[in-house]
């Protein structure tokens, strides 16, 4: 009888260390995946997408995209970065390490992926804003404080919607 005990509290142990390796594997968030938001230039005639790639490691991808309509078809890259991210309820934080944009003699508005040079300077800079999710969870308004500093990057577009797209 003995025996039998340790040979089930064992399978128990066993078995509750397996459900933590699964839970692990479960998404943190419902950020994590791709999101989109999609802005028709007039005057050029062609959509800029920004696009956001969150990964459950905290890691995401920023870029935006150029396309001559909102089909998946990319025409190229005006801009691109990595970086980490944490939301914690409706407070949003950014740091990109790495980014990539067009050279400041090009001559349009978007290149392949490849050809984005990376930007010099500040090797990562951060950003701290509000994140809200929709009822379903199929889109979210991201917004940062306005950021008109001379020098800085602007942030001045108030708070975009972005729609999952995977």
């Amino acid at each position: 009888m003995k025996a039998i005990n340790t040979i089930l509290l064992a399978l128990l142990i066993l078995s509750l260390g397996s459900c933590k390796e699964d839970k692990d594997m479960l998404p943190l968030t419902p950020l994590e995946g791709t999101w989109q938001y999609a802005f028709y230039n007039k005057d050029q005639q062609f959509y800029f997408i920004y696009q956001y790639e969150f990964n459950p490691d905290g890691t995401m991808e920023k870029s935006i995209l150029v396309r001559e309509s909102e089909t998946p078809k990319v025409l190229g890259y005006y801009s691109y970065a990595t970086g980490t991210y944490e939301l914690r309820g409706e407070s949003y934080s950014e740091v990109l390490q790495k980014q990539y944009g067009l050279a400041l003699d090009a001559y349009l508005f978007y290149v392949p992926k490849d050809k984005l040079i990376e930007i010099p300077g500040n090797p990562s800079s951060s950003q701290k804003g509000s994140l809200i999710f929709s009822d379903n969870s199929r889109s979210f308004e991201l917004g940062f404080p306005c950021n008109d500093t001379p020098g800085a990057s602007s942030s001045c577009l108030g708070a975009l919607t972005y729609k999952r797209v995977d």
